[in-house]
């Protein structure tokens, strides 16, 4: 039966037809309302708590107090109001050029860059590479789990759910375009491609293709090589992926670094859910990719948080006390992931944190907002996924980290986070620490040249196909390195 359910966000007041029986994140999720939930809606992150009267039905543990319920657990019988709080993210989009190469076609273009957790999207006039607008927001699939894990498994259930995926992204690109040509004054008629990039999943989910032998051993893509395609009606550029956990955005990034035609040995570093790591040694490339999982995302966290208003951004040790700084300067709501990291090697800093990453109790932050023993736990599971990551790449390079001469931290979360923090916690060798520069949106900056450009585009190809992908789980000796970097080094000893 149908019914329907008013919707409360920010200031405005929509109504939306569900189905009896479904959850409330279930019918926000089809009509395009994100909520926040991490697990996937599987009742474990307790992040997509809302605010909801009328006709429910509360599976145990679903009511938190009052009229706040979880909305992955509270299914609806008849007529509701949901209240949603919509969060506003800081999502990186400075850095993004488009170079020097251009091949001077008439028209605009769009590229995007397709994050698990943000999509970040630029109108480009094609004929110069200039960016006239940007545009950027949270991923809309948020609802069916943070990590590209959870995107797979609801991905794989049916075929309806795949579709669903697709349809989601593609309708926020159609709107952020939408939004960036109503800035820029121009008209809808002079979009003439688009060029998106992202993780080997993303690219799968909004391509329409396979996904499912992502999901298994050997991780087969169903496509490597960059290429055209027509999507929603508009001529389509689908970056090149490496392998399948090494995607088209971290050969973007690369390619705007220049890492192909650099004479260096350089490392490129993309810290996320998925982490991606490239390192050039010699004129030879290789790859990998490092399950960091969601933690530096907010999820997993007990007071986690993107990078949203409130969300503790910096902290430092300051006469014995920590004191912490946050989005916007208001009160503290929850941590984000540079919060996260700043806060851990603070800890450490104040011997509240022991090597092994054991601490005495939960650390109040504010009246809201703390720190807890099991978020230290996810912190060094994500740190040592990335630190692994680049002490076996270096490895395979037959590259000693003092050969390596620079490092491009790319991304949001690699532009905001407190490099001596990530170098204190072992997130990042302390011995790199000189020689890291962020560079920003690269696989943005990437993207914006696949648009324009033909010349960049045989580029990303030949570096494609001279890439060699290092399957970190099958090296003989990666058991013993991860659980090397799970331990905090105390100063002396680094």
């Amino acid at each position: 039966m149908k019914v329907n359910v008013t919707v409360l966000m920010d200031g405005r007041e929509t109504v939306i037809p569900a189905q009896t029986g479904e959850t409330i994140l279930e019918a926000l999720a089809r009509a395009g309302i994100a909520v926040s939930a991490p697990c996937g809606g599987l009742g474990r992150c307790r992040k997509c708590a809302v605010r909801a009267t009328g006709e429910l039905a509360c599976e145990d543990g679903a009511r938190l107090d009052g009229q706040t319920v979880l909305a992955c657990r509270t299914r609806l019988t008849g007529d509701a109001c949901v209240r949603v709080s919509e969060s506003k993210a800081e999502i990186l989009k400075t850095g993004v050029s488009a170079g020097e190469e251009t091949d001077g076609e008439a028209g605009l273009g769009v590229s995007v860059d397709v994050g698990t957790t943000t999509l970040a999207a630029y109108l480009v006039e094609r004929s110069t590479g200039r960016v006239l607008a940007s545009d950027a927001r949270l991923n809309p699939q948020r609802p069916h789990g943070a990590d590209v894990i959870s995107r797979l498994s609801f991905a794989i259930e049916s075929e309806e759910n795949a579709a669903l995926l697709q349809r989601e992204i593609l309708a926020a690109i159609d709107e952020m375009t939408r939004s960036m040509l109503e800035r820029a004054g121009r008209a809808g008629e002079e979009i003439r491609c688009r060029a998106l990039v992202g993780n080997t999943v993303m690219m799968h989910l909004l391509g329409g293709y396979p996904a499912r032998p992502l999901a298994f051993a050997p991780f087969t893509p169903a496509y490597t090589a960059l290429h055209e395609k027509e999507l929603g009606g508009v001529r389509t550029i689908l970056g090149g992926c490496i392998s399948g956990y090494v995607g088209a955005d971290t050969l973007a990034a690369a390619l705007a670094c220049g890492l192909d035609e650099r004479d260096e040995n350089a490392m490129l570093i993309d810290i996320g859910t998925n982490g991606e790591i490239m390192l050039k040694k010699d004129g030879r490339c290789f790859a990998c990719s490092c399950a960091a999982g969601p933690a530096f995302e907010g999820a997993h966290i007990a007071c986690g948080t993107g990078a949203v208003a409130g969300a503790i951004d910096h902290a430092r040790v300051e006469n014995g006390e920590i004191v912490y700084t946050t989005i916007g300067g208001g009160e503290a709501t929850g941590i984000c992931g540079s919060g996260l990291i700043d806060l851990t090697a603070a800890l450490l800093e104040r011997g509240d944190i022991t090597p092994m990453g054991r601490m005495t109790g939960d650390v109040r932050l504010s009246e809201r907002v703390y720190l807890a023993r099991s978020d230290i736990r996810e912190v060094q599971l994500a740190k040592a996924a990335i630190a692994s990551g680049i002490r076996i790449l270096a490895e395979q390079a037959g590259a000693a980290l003092a050969d390596i001469e620079k490092v491009y931290l790319a991304g949001g979360f690699g532009n905001f986070i407190g490099l001596d923090s990530a170098c204190r916690i072992g997130l990042l060798p302390a011995a790199l620490r000189a020689k890291i520069v962020p560079v920003g949106n690269a696989a943005g900056s990437g993207s914006v040249r696949l648009l324009v450009s033909e010349q960049a585009r045989r580029r990303a190809e030949a570096l494609r196909q001279a890439t060699r992908c290092v399957e970190l789980a099958a090296t003989p000796d990666f058991n013993d390195v991860y659980t090397d970097e799970l331990l905090f080094e105390d100063e002396d000893d680094e």
